[in-house]
């Protein structure tokens, strides 16, 4: 497979695994942090493979890359927690070192939950294919918009109301 080929296969085949291994650490309320965090990964996997040259094992890499965006996410969310709210949380000495288990198991556990989450009964039909597409398939907003015959606008608004709805539904179930 060619260079230019590579990015955009693994994130065809890895996007959706990784989002929903961070969703199982975040929690699906933080189904967009996840998100954020897989993109900056594959954004950094494209400037710094063009640059060092591609790793032997670059699934390992955006799997241990992801984790340590996500281990810094929690420590600046935690200075800033500190910093602000330093009175009102009871000091408690907080680990970050994340367990991420990479196994195939983990992963097709993950992946499930994530289905279960996307076709939840209380979110509309439109939106469970919407979310599918985004979330599962990797699909960007121009692609769902074309292949909805929609626009990409339309897309953007849909998918942030699909995550809340997804977010509210699934968050009654836990509560």
């Amino acid at each position: 497979m060619q260079e230019q080929e590579l990015i955009p296969h693994l994130f065809r085949t890895e996007y959706s695994k990784l989002v929903a291994v961070l969703c199982k650490v975040f929690g699906l309320t933080h189904i967009e942090l996840a998100e954020d965090i897989v993109s900056d990964t594959f954004l950094l996997a494209s400037e710094t493979w063009g640059k060092k040259g591609i790793p032997d094992n670059q699934i390992a890499w955006l799997y241990t890359v992801a984790k340590n965006r996500t281990r810094d996410h929690l420590r600046r969310h935690k200075n800033l927690q500190e910093k602000i709210l330093p009175n009102l949380r009871e000091s408690r000495e907080e680990s970050y070192e994340i367990k991420l288990d990479m196994s195939e198991e983990n992963i097709q556990d993950s992946l499930l939950r994530m289905l279960f989450a996307i076709c939840h009964p209380k979110l509309t039909k439109e939106n469970q294919i919407i979310l599918a597409l985004r979330i599962l398939c990797g699909f960007g907003i121009e692609e769902i918009a074309r292949a909805l015959l929609s626009q990409k606008g339309t897309i953007n608004k849909r998918l942030y109301r699909a995550k809340k709805s997804m977010m509210l539904s699934t968050s009654t179930k836990s509560a």
